[in-house]
């Protein structure tokens, strides 16, 4: 069949001449037909073909869900595991914060410990400091330069104020008058420091603590006595007038 004009055969009239021919001559023609099968194989894949590559394509998506699962079920179990460790991880944590915290509290309870045994222990060398000063083993003043050292030990400033009474309030005579001055953040305790206390050496020091204040001309707030040894009649004269008994350095408080 042929056609001519100006645009010569259509695209249509050719699909329609080979939907109309070709079967005609596929039928008529084992020649044209085993080509036309070659062009289309090469041009075209096999359905044996596609079936390969779409088996391949299951077998591909089973090994890889299957590869899938196993490395879930792992991570899963990892997972696990690292939770399992974080808890042991935090469990052993506490535990030893709990052992931390133990072991201040007793290493202050032993330096606690060891501070009061040192404190008893100088204590103790006070008190036998005094017994010495009183029988003559070892002067009044070296017992009392050695608790002037434990007050200033504790923090305390230990001066020493003296003055002369020229009408004799203290003594009954003029004499030379003698007081410890404690200072610590400026508050101020007058002390008299001996070896021992008697009852008339309390009202003795009470007349030092008068003539300071005439003297100073203020008020004395704070007044007390130092002794290892303190006679039992002098301690409610001593609470009378207002002075503080301490029989050791350490337990001066300002």
């Amino acid at each position: 069949m042929a056609m001519t004009g100006k645009e010569g055969i259509q695209k249509e009239d050719i699909e329609k001449i080979i939907i109309e021919e070709l079967p005609k001559l596929m039928a008529d023609s084992p020649a044209f037909r085993h080509q036309l099968i070659g062009i289309m194989t090469e041009t075209f894949v096999r359905k044996e073909e596609l079936k390969q590559v779409l088996d391949a394509i299951r077998d591909l998506r089973e090994d890889f869900n299957t590869r899938f699962e196993v490395h879930s079920r792992i991570l899963e179990e990892h997972s696990k595991r690292l939770e399992e460790l974080s808890k042991r991880l935090e469990e052993l944590s506490k535990r030893i914060e709990v052992l931390s915290e133990r072991q201040g509290t007793h290493t202050k309870t032993i330096e606690e410990l060891m501070k009061r045994l040192d404190e008893n222990e100088k204590r103790l060398e006070s008190a036998i400091g005094g017994l010495g000063a009183r029988w003559g083993i070892m002067s009044e003043e070296s017992f009392r330069k050695g608790l002037k050292g434990i007050l200033q030990g504790i923090g305390l400033s230990v001066e020493r104020y003296l003055d002369y009474d020229p009408e004799g309030y203290v003594f009954g005579h003029p004499d030379q008058v003698e007081l410890d001055v404690l200072i610590k953040n400026k508050s101020i305790l007058l002390v008299e420091i001996k070896s021992s206390i008697s009852k008339e050496e309390v009202y003795t020091f009470q007349r030092k603590v008068e003539f300071y204040e005439k003297k100073q001309k203020l008020k004395v707030e704070k007044k007390g006595v130092i002794s290892p040894s303190v006679d039992p009649r002098a301690k409610p004269v001593a609470e009378r007038l207002g002075i503080e008994v301490y029989t050791s350095g350490y337990d001066v408080r300002i």
